[in-house]
């Protein structure tokens, strides 16, 4: 049976509870996921880049032959580190991690952005286990849209252009490599700071905080990744996201139609570190030889007013209204809490939006998808039988 939700629900309140970290995990170099406190805290990176660096016009694309990149099939979002992430954490604690929810930041950021993201469509798996749904993309269909997606790149480009596109996706890595530093400006030696620009990129590593937030009555557990942090680490968990960094590029802004593209680029940033509570989001900004041209750093909270604020959109048929998309959020989320029973271990779904209906539904699988879900692309044995040991 399908169930569908119309685009135009919204929920009645945007009451939204803090987001609070709760621990981190992280990737490392050879693309193994590392849970100790040591190992963790060394994947984490420290925002760095003072205007004199940004003057010599760095160059984005330095670096792209030696690109360290790892393989499409292993970098999607892994269920399997994340609930081992959170096993590791309820040992530790003694205490299982509370939340109607447990997804990734990625997820949550599709749901969120649909209402003025109409043309990408999704498909999110749901399995309720032990009081909880646990989410994420259907691997399959997301693979295979990646795929064609990049196919299609391929195809549609001569070899030139394609390369410059590739190259444009590596600037923003390569970004990240420049502006960032192992540890603290105070403990980097002179040599660290200054051989950044000759540093092999890699996609590999990565520090994934994992948060507690919610809204309305649905609690949510999150998993996203933090490319840095911007001065100094608090030394308790409760003030920890403010300190938190969203590194973008993009090309410079010098058309109206510039404006009206970056505020869509703006907007979907805006998703991903308001559900985290990442506090700031920096952009560097390219020119078409793929050199930074400036750094503009936005505070998370003060998005939404410069969307509402920016004449160019005003008068737009969809114009961009972060709250109009946060009862969206609501809305699906509470739908989801009401419909799916979070005890029943019997059941599976699949959450998917189709652009070309526009329908946004909620289907319940058959017993081959579900068993598929339920022994290894969601639920892992080792975290159902820690689960069920835990009653």
């Amino acid at each position: 049976m399908i169930k569908t939700l119309p685009l135009n629900s919204r929920a009645k309140t945007t009451t939204l509870k803090q987001p609070r970290e709760l621990f981190s995990y992280a990737r490392d170099i050879d693309g193994e996921y590392v849970y100790d406190d040591e190992s963790v805290q060394s994947a984490i990176s420290y925002y760095y880049l003072p205007d004199s660096a940004v003057d010599s016009r760095l160059d984005l694309q330095s670096g792209y032959s030696k690109f360290k990149k790892i393989p499409e099939e292993q970098n999607v979002a892994d269920f399997t580190s994340y609930l081992t992430a959170i096993q590791k954490h309820e040992e530790s604690s003694g205490e299982k991690v509370q939340g109607d929810i447990v997804t990734f930041r990625g997820v949550m950021t599709k749901i969120l952005a649909l209402p003025f993201n109409i043309n990408e469509p999704f498909d999110l798996n749901i399995v309720p286990f032990d009081g909880q749904l646990f989410m994420n993309v259907d691997v399959n269909i997301e693979t295979n849209r990646r795929e064609q997606r990049e196919a299609e790149l391929r195809n549609n480009n001569p070899p030139d252009k394609y390369e410059y596109l590739k190259k444009c996706e590596f600037s923003g890595y390569k970004f990240e490599t420049i502006a960032t530093l192992p540890r603290p400006w105070a403990d980097c030696s002179r040599s660290e700071i200054e051989k950044r620009p000759k540093k092999m990129v890699n996609n590999y590593e990565q520090h994934l905080s994992v948060i507690k937030t919610g809204i309305g009555n649905v609690k949510l557990v999150l998993a996203g990744e933090i490319d840095c942090v911007w001065d100094y680490l608090p030394d308790d968990n409760k003030h920890t996201l403010d300190h938190y960094v969203e590194l973008k590029t993009s090309r410079i802004i010098e058309t109206n139609g510039n404006v009206v593209t970056f505020e869509k680029k703006l907007f979907k940033t805006w998703c991903q570190c308001f559900l985290m509570g990442v506090r700031y989001i920096i952009y560097g900004f390219r020119d078409d030889d793929l050199c930074l041209r400036n750094v503009e750093v936005f505070k998370t909270d003060e998005v939404p007013l410069l969307i509402k604020n920016n004449p160019l959109t005003a008068e737009s048929k969809n114009k961009v209204n972060c709250v109009g998309a946060l009862k969206w959020y609501g809305a699906v989320l509470e739908w989801l809490n009401t419909e799916i029973d979070k005890n029943d271990t019997s059941k599976s779904y699949r959450l998917s939006y189709d652009p070309g209906s526009k329908s946004f539904s909620l289907l319940e699988l058959m017993s081959d998808d579900n068993q598929r879900l339920r022994n290894g692309e969601i639920l892992t044995k080792e975290f159902k039988k820690w689960r069920e040991g835990l009653v």
